[in-house]
C-alpha cells in the first residue's frame, strides 16, 4: 500500500451528475436577483443624476421617474434603499445554498457587492453621491457577471441562472418601455429609458436621429443584437430551453418551449410602429408566463 497517487494513464471523464430542482431552483432565483438588483440600481442612478441636476424632486421627468421606482417598493428617500441591500442579501442566501455548484470567486464577488451596498447605505446623501455609489455598485454587479460567464462551466446550472437573468431583464425592460415610451411623458423620458438600458452609445451609433418612440422599442425590445433588448432575451431563453429538453426528433414540444417560441416570432416579425401600451401589457404577461410554466416543468 502507498500513498503515492496514480502514475499517468489512462483517465475516466465523469458525466454531470443530475442537478436537483432545489439547486436548480436557487440558481434560477439567484440570477433573477441579481437581475432584479441591476435594474433598480441603474434606476436609482438616472434618478439621482436628474435630482442633482435639477434639484427639485417636483420638476416633471424627476417625479415620474421616481414614481416608477417607487412602484417596485423602493423609497427614494434613502440614497441606498433598504429594499435594493434586500435584493443583495436575498441573491446572497440563494448562492449560499449551492456553493458546490458556485465559484469561490463568485461567492466573494457577491459578497462584497451585499458589503458595499450595506456600507454606503446610511452614509450617502442624495444626488451626486448617490449617483457615485450607485456607479460603483454597477461596476461590481458587471464584475460579477463576467465571473458567472466566464468562469462557470456550461452545465445545467449555468443554463438555470442564465435563464433566470433572461426572463428578469426581458420583465424589467417591459416595464421600462410601458412607462417612458409612452409619447405623453415629460421630455427627457425616452433618454432616460435608453440610458437605463445601458445602451446610450448604441443609440448614437445605430440611429442618425434624436430618440423618439420607434427608436426606443427598436433598440430595447426588438434588436436581436442588443444584449439589453427583450428580443435577445427571448433568443437566449430559447437557445437553453433547447439545450436543457434534448428532446428526441419528433417529439412534440413542451408547453415551455412553444411559449417561448410563439413569444420570440411575434416580437422578430414586430415593428415599432405597432408596439402600443396593451401589447407591450400583453408581452410581459407572456414572458411571466413562460417564468411559470419553466418552474413547472424544471423547478416543481
Amino acid at each position: 500500500e502507498t500513498l503515492t497517487g496514480p502514475g499517468e494513464g489512462p483517465f475516466l471523464r465523469r458525466a454531470p451528475s443530475l442537478l436537483p430542482s432545489r439547486a436548480a431552483d436557487n440558481l434560477f432565483w439567484l440570477g433573477r436577483y441579481i437581475e432584479r438588483a441591476e435594474a433598480r440600481v441603474r434606476e436609482l442612478r438616472a434618478y439621482h443624476l436628474r435630482l442633482s441636476e435639477g434639484g427639485d424632486p417636483d420638476l416633471p421627468l424627476v417625479a415620474r421617474l421616481g414614481a416608477f421606482i417607487e412602484g417596485f417598493g423602493v423609497d427614494i428617500g434613502e440614497p441606498v434603499p433598504a429594499a435594493v441591500l434586500e435584493l443583495f442579501e436575498a441573491a446572497q442566501s440563494c448562492a449560499g445554498k449551492v456553493r458546490d455548484r458556485f465559484s469561490t470567486d463568485g461567492w466573494h464577488a457577491l459578497t462584497d457587492l451585499s458589503f458595499t451596498a450595506r456600507g454606503h447605505f446610511s452614509r450617502v446623501p442624495p444626488g451626486d453621491p448617490a449617483v457615485r455609489a450607485m456607479g460603483e455598485l454597477l461596476r461590481k454587479l458587471a464584475g460579477f457577471s463576467g465571473l458567472v460567464h466566464e468562469n462557470m462551466f456550461r452545465s445545467s446550472g449555468w443554463r438555470f441562472l442564465t435563464m433566470g437573468r433572461a426572463l428578469e431583464r426581458a420583465d424589467q425592460m417591459i416595464s421600462l418601455l410601458t412607462v417612458f415610451a409612452d409619447p405623453a411623458q415629460p421630455a427627457g423620458g425616452f433618454d432616460v429609458a435608453i440610458e437605463v438600458g445601458d445602451s446610450v452609445m448604441t443609440h448614437r451609433r445605430r440611429y442618425s436621429v434624436h430618440t423618439d418612440r420607434n427608436t426606443l422599442i427598436d433598440l430595447l425590445g426588438l434588436d436581436i443584437g442588443n444584449p439589453r433588448s427583450v428580443l435577445f432575451q427571448l433568443d437566449l431563453l430559447r437557445e437553453q430551453e433547447r439545450m436543457l429538453a434534448r428532446s428526441a426528433p419528433g417529439e412534440p414540444m413542451s408547453d415551455l418551449a412553444r411559449a417561448i417560441l410563439l413569444l420570440h416570432t411575434e416580437l422578430s416579425a414586430a415593428v415599432p410602429e405597432d408596439i402600443g401600451p396593451d401589447r407591450l401589457y400583453r408581452f410581459q404577461q407572456d414572458v411571466r408566463d413562460i417564468s411559470t410554466l419553466l418552474t413547472q416543468r424544471y423547478l416543481s
